[in-house]
This record gives C-alpha cells, sequence and structure tokens, in this order.
C-alpha cells in the first residue's frame, strides 16, 4: 500500500498509524531499492545514488527515502524550476539542469516541452506532441543545456559520485539506449532503476525486449520489473 495515491480514501488516523510504511515513488520503486540495500541500511552504510531524470525532491522520487536515511546523491533534470528546492531539502546533493542527449546528436541545447503535470515534462518532440494530442496541458518550452551520458560519467566522477550504489534514470521516452552500455560499464551502479523507453514491456516480454538486450551488453541482468521500470543488478560474470 502506498498512501500517496490513497490519502483522498485513507481516515486521517490511518496516515498517521506508527506503524504505517511510507513510500515516495510512483509504484513502490523505492520499496524495492530499500530491500535491495537492507542489509547496508541496517548496519549504518551511507550510500550514493544518480538520479537521472529526477523530477521533483519528494513527488513520484525514488531517492528520497534514501536521503532521508543520509545517502546523498547527484540529481540530474531539465528543468531549473527543481533545482533550488532540490538543494533546499538535501543541501549534501548535487543538481546538474541538463537534458540528456544521445551521443552524436548537438548538445549546445535543447528544446524541453514542460507540462502542467510535471512528471510528463520530456525534451521527446514526438512524445510531446503525444500528450498534446491526448489533451495534457503544455505550459512552455524552454531552451536546456544537454549533456550526453559519457559526459555524465565524467561529471558524477569530479563530483564523488562515481560507481554510485543506485542509478535511477526516467527521461519520458528520450531513447538513451545506444548509450547505455558504456554508462553502466564506466559508473557500475550496484542496482540500476530504469524507465522502458519501448512501450508496453511486461514479463512475457522483459527478456526480449531492447532494454534488456543493451543491459546484457553492459554485463547487468534484469531482478524486476515495477511500473515500467526495470531493475538490474550485475550479472555474476561481470561481478568476478
Amino acid at each position: 500500500m502506498f498512501p500517496n495515491w490513497l490519502q483522498s480514501t485513507l481516515p486521517r488516523e490511518v496516515l498517521q498509524e506508527k506503524y504505517l510504511k511510507i513510500s515516495f515513488s510512483q509504484n513502490g520503486e523505492d520499496d524495492f531499492i530499500r530491500s535491495h540495500f537492507w542489509s547496508d541500511i541496517l548496519s549504518g552504510h551511507k550510500g550514493t545514488y544518480l538520479d537521472i531524470g529526477c523530477f521533483s525532491e519528494t513527488l513520484y522520487s525514488n531517492t528520497k527515502l534514501l536521503s532521508l536515511i543520509g545517502w546523498r546523491g547527484m540529481a540530474v533534470d531539465a528543468n531549473p524550476d527543481l533545482e533550488q528546492p532540490w538543494l533546499q531539502a538535501r543541501p549534501a546533493d548535487r543538481f546538474l539542469n541538463r537534458c540528456i542527449a544521445p551521443s552524436g546528436s548537438r548538445t549546445e541545447g535543447l528544446e524541453f516541452f514542460r507540462f502542467q503535470d510535471g512528471a510528463m515534462s520530456t525534451a521527446n518532440l514526438e512524445r510531446a506532441q503525444q500528450l498534446i494530442n491526448e489533451g495534457w496541458a503544455l505550459l512552455d518550452r524552454v531552451q536546456v543545456p544537454a549533456v550526453t551520458l559519457s559526459d555524465l560519467v565524467e561529471q558524477a566522477h569530479q563530483l564523488g559520485f562515481g560507481r554510485p550504489d543506485v542509478v535511477s534514470i526516467d527521461l519520458e521516452m528520450v531513447d538513451f539506449l545506444d548509450d547505455l552500455p558504456n554508462f553502466l560499464q564506466s559508473l557500475q551502479p550496484r542496482l540500476l532503476c530504469l524507465e522502458c523507453v519501448t512501450q508496453g514491456v511486461d514479463l512475457q516480454t522483459l527478456f526480449s525486449c531492447r532494454e534488456t538486450r543493451q543491459l546484457i551488453a553492459a554485463g547487468y541482468e534484469p531482478v524486476s520489473l515495477i511500473g515500467g521500470n526495470i531493475f538490474a543488478v550485475q550479472g555474476r560474470a561481470a561481478e568476478s
């Protein structure tokens, strides 16, 4: 049960229950992250995260719980309005206001489409047009400097976030998959949470989709699928 979805129907006293479990992610992704690192958390390990396409500091956040228990990280998002509230709440973090651009594309600046529902904002023109056609309200378009995943690896190392425990990537249909293997091999996160670029991935298609092929090329293997997000860890061969 994730109270953020149920606040309009749950009695207030339930939300104040001492033993109520909390989750900030959209579909409980942070609960999976918490369980994956439970032994580390109990031992007092203070890990790091790289949150790419981080969106809000709290709403739908895959890393908020980690921040609350003393982890720190690097946040990346194309919406410049998110930087100040993020750093106010997480002063130990670093925030990079950038779009993610596939290697070989221009990086001097990309058009970012900001929607009234900020979680739908995207740098993918086709995705933006699809949302507009479906009736989603477009607020504006802003030009945002871009960075490739390869460049992001260098910046993560420079800022002290090389080899993060957790990498979360949610780019609203921006296709970065060709750059994923080198990115993962360079950073080697212990756990990856990857929003699918391919639409309609389910348990039947998980091991044949393009995302999984790229993960395997990087030495990673899927371990779970939650709400359109693939969780992956290094395979045994890659770890040895």
